[in-house]
């Protein structure tokens, strides 16, 4: 495993390579600044002569941006244990709950992203939907409540009109 700080990279039961914790993180504690590397225009394309691929971006905000190690291998869970947290001109993991030293770091894919392709999920979870969705607004109603403290500001603002519906139906369950 290649150790980077407070986590690691290794092979992981969910695909490929994960992100480990070599400690404990309570609840809301950041785990590290996401690596970007740079964004991708045109530019600047994806060099896959370098090793670079389109499955280590994220798309923040209409961007491209690729990821570096190790966030590149922060694997996607129907019931994750972190989850993106956007600040400025930054963006961080963050732990959802309690994260065992030697778990694996996790995240929803499903978060802050709309009108994507949707794929197989073998994450293993006992809620797994057996598909990531690419698309927040494909999420059960229940998830898209659950994660809603989770969404970017820019996420919120570019929806503004769905995630009001979202919030309305929150304040109609309290």
């Amino acid at each position: 495993m290649d150790q980077l700080g407070d986590v690691e990279v290794g092979a992981s039961a969910i695909q490929g390579l994960g992100v480990f914790a070599r400690r404990s993180f309570p609840a809301g504690d950041r785990i590290r600044r996401i690596n970007v590397v740079r964004e991708v225009t045109a530019g600047s394309p994806i060099r896959e002569d370098l090793g670079e691929r389109l499955d280590h971006c994220a798309y923040p905000n209409d961007k491209v941006v690729l990821l570096g190690i190790p966030d590149r291998h922060i694997n996607h869970s129907c019931d994750p244990n972190a989850y993106e947290q956007f600040e400025r001109h930054a963006s961080y993991i963050v732990a959802r709950r309690d994260i065992r030293a030697g778990e694996e770091i996790t995240v929803d894919y499903n978060i802050n992203i709309s009108e994507g392709t949707s794929w197989p999920c073998r994450c293993g979870s006992p809620r797994c939907r057996g598909e990531v969705a690419g698309d927040f607004f494909r999420l059960p109603k229940k998830w898209q409540l659950e994660y809603r403290p989770y969404l970017a500001s820019w996420f919120v603002e570019r929806h503004r009109v769905r995630v009001r519906a979202l919030d309305s139906e929150c304040e109609v369950q309290l």
